[in-house]
């Protein structure tokens, strides 16, 4: 073990009051071990002092002949000062977060803290354990600092050392006493060495410089049963109730991670049961309580919780290992959306814009037209044949009127035959306009293969705001408590609107990517969750028409959560952090979704004759080119029809309204103007 690598020392003297001055507590053989201790072995350390009395005599000598010795001035010198009112305080030791989190960015990463006990009591190791390590910002921490526990008699040692209060539940310690011949006894716990049970180990007083006095005995965990507390989500972790024995994980990529990997590292069984409130990951109550897998670790029930988020607020009830072994996040999936087969695919080729400036261009067609045919007549050049027509070669002797002018724009965009003017301004007119619809047409044509040959699809959400602002209805699948208060918490306008539509989804949540296969629908969901749904639910077909969302949220890795200061941290950080680099999880999920999801899945619709959802794609989703695709022509045909019979209703009912209003006016005529009645021929 590595010298002042994050770690400090913790030194509690224990003395009863039966003893006198003159103790052997201050024999020069228990302060050459300390000074020894601080000076050659972890020279790099910083001093704390905590005594229960500053009346103790042998205390004070103690302390002050270690400081003498080490020639190190102590950082912290507080005195316990026992109370009716409050059982007992520390001066001058009771720090907020911000100061012991300054202090330890800028200390020595190794620390020494000599605490000096009169008499023994819980309540002092409780405050002990409060006021120096405390669940949030320890300034001395269980897990990886340095304790030694000094008792007069032998027969006090072991139970300080194996105390059900503070000094069992710190990894590194070391208990000094006297023989009654005045020999230095020194010991240590091994946790684990009574085939998983602690046993007391004696050490050399005096030895070598590179003997280690605080070896990591978690390193081999000898068979131990850990109680490990899991969240419902089935995409990683599944056991059958009532969750008894050893091992009794069946299926699940933490499995694979427990099974053949931290076990043959750690040497250690397992008992899993789902988490306390039916199986969510940490939820504080109205009355401060925890539960969840953040509840069954804080009360005690559960060494180890795994598939826990990290938060704010559970940083300060458990810790976290630094490293993870598997990560997630929320993101929403939806269909590719359906092929959109309109009438108004004729009307898709060109935007809005586009089809304002080609009405505008016609209507400035006809404008130009109206001028050069009002210039000619104000100028006297529209006599002769030069406001004719010609058709094929053919010149008219009508003139080309506006009804011709309307027929010749209509013709030219429908590339059909068409009269022209025979004046030559009007002519250059017409050969750029012709030029201009040969462009549009074209453009028009190419577009409208694409759109005929590959309909487009609707327009889906691909961002959280776009899908709030959507007519798509929302499923949330809450699998643990972290998403979805943190997205309550959320002032943000789009979370605050999601959190309030959406639909609560509790269970496996297969009926949510169900609806989303069936309807306009969307399903909220970690990334973890609705893999191991597709890979175990749902046909290959469906799947095939899933898009998952570009944007994310809520990104969260997954580690294990454990006691504050726990023995196990270390141990399990150091195994964990190997997991990601080599992509282990990405191997065993991929194992799991293959072997124990979708093969499983795969039997059981053969065994069934349900092999129609095995095939890949849908057979309704052919590419060949049907009515459908050309539905917009029919309509436009349908639509001229109607047009057409319209005009030519009118027409008729114009031709006899003519007719009978000539019938009538010819008599009046004849009566009114009698000399010229011969000169009328109906």
């Amino acid at each position: 073990m590595e010298p002042c690598k994050g770690w400090g020392i913790l030194i509690l003297t224990c003395f009863h009051p039966f003893m006198g001055e003159g103790s052997v507590l201050t024999k020069k053989a228990e302060e050459v071990f300390l000074v020894d201790l601080v000076v050659n072995r972890y020279p790099d350390c910083a001093l704390f002092f905590v005594r229960q009395s500053g009346e103790s005599e042998t205390g004070n000598n103690l302390v002050s002949n270690v400081v003498k010795g080490v020639k190190v001035t102590a950082h912290y010198n507080a005195v316990f000062h026992e109370s009716l009112s409050n059982g007992g305080n520390l001066t001058r030791i009771r720090f907020d977060s911000s100061s012991v989190a300054n202090w330890n960015r800028k200390s020595k990463g190794c620390k020494i803290s000599v605490v000096v006990v009169d008499h023994f009591r819980s309540e002092f190791f409780e405050w002990i354990k409060r006021s120096i390590s405390p669940i949030y910002l320890p300034m001395v921490k269980k897990e990886s600092d340095f304790w030694i526990w000094i008792t007069p008699q032998p027969s006090q040692l072991e139970r300080l050392l194996l105390s059900d209060f503070f000094p069992a539940k710190t990894k590194y310690k070391l208990g000094l006493s006297f023989t009654p011949s005045s020999d230095l006894v020194v010991r240590s716990v091994c946790f684990f060495c009574a085939e998983g049970l602690p046993q007391i180990v004696d050490f050399p007083p005096e030895g070598p410089p590179s003997f280690n006095y605080f070896p990591n005995f978690v390193l081999n965990l000898m068979g131990k049963t850990l109680r490990i507390s899991f969240p419902a989500v089935k995409a990683r972790i599944e056991a059958t109730p009532p969750y008894k024995g050893v091992n009794n994980a069946n299926r699940g990529m933490l499995k694979t991670l427990f099974d053949q990997y931290l076990m043959v590292k750690l040497n250690f069984t397992y008992n899993m049961f789902l988490s306390t409130g039916g199986g969510g990951t940490g939820l504080e109550l109205p009355n401060g309580t925890w539960i969840g897998t953040v509840g069954d670790v804080v009360s005690g029930k559960a060494d180890m919780a795994i598939m826990t988020g990290n938060t704010n607020k559970r940083n300060q009830q458990v810790s976290f290992t630094k490293s993870f072994f598997d990560v997630s996040y929320l993101h929403f999936i939806t269909t590719n959306g359906v092929r959109i087969f309109s009438p108004a695919t004729l009307l898709w080729s060109f935007d809005l814009l586009m089809w304002t400036c080609i009405g505008a261009s016609t209507l400035g067609a006809f404008i130009v037209f109206k001028l050069i045919t009002k210039s000619m007549t104000v100028l006297g050049m529209d006599g002769g044949e030069r406001m004719t027509f010609a058709h094929r070669g053919i010149i008219s002797k009508e003139s080309w009127r506006i009804e011709h002018q309307i027929f010749f724009v209509i013709n030219s965009y429908l590339d059909q035959d068409c009269v022209l003017p025979t004046y030559t301004p009007l002519r250059c007119f017409v050969a750029m306009w012709l030029f201009f619809v040969l462009i549009v047409t074209t453009v028009y044509r190419s577009k409208m293969v694409s759109l005929l040959a590959f309909p487009v699809l609707e327009k889906i959400p691909t961002t959280f705001e776009e899908l709030v602002e959507s007519d798509y209805t929302v499923g949330f699948i809450k699998h643990g408590d972290g998403a979805y208060n943190t997205m309550k918490a959320s002032t943000d306008p789009v979370y605050v609107k999601l959190v309030k539509d959406m639909e609560i989804i509790t269970g496996v949540g297969l009926e949510c990517l169900e609806n989303v296969v069936e309807k306009k629908y969307a399903c909220l969901a970690f990334t973890i969750s609705t893999l191991y749904l597709l890979y175990g639910n749902l046909s290959d077909s469906d799947t095939r028409k899933l898009m998952y969302s570009p944007e994310k949220t809520y990104v969260v890795f997954l580690g294990a959560a454990l006691e504050p200061g726990s023995i196990y941290k270390e141990s399990f950080d150091f195994w964990l952090s190997w997991v990601r680099p080599f992509h282990l999880a990405d191997f065993w999920e991929a194992y799991d979704m293959h072997y124990n999801v979708r093969l499983p899945k795969r039997a059981w619709w053969l065994s069934t004759n349900q092999t129609d959802k095995l095939e890949r794609s849908d057979p309704g989703e052919s590419d060949d080119l049907t009515l459908k695709h050309i539905s917009g022509a029919f309509y436009a045909l349908g639509a001229c029809l109607v047009f057409s019979g319209v005009v030519f209703i009118q027409e008729l009912v114009a031709f006899h309204y003519m007719a009978r209003m000539k019938r009538k006016i010819v008599p009046l005529i004849r009566i009114i103007i009698p000399e010229r009645q011969e000169s009328f021929i109906i």
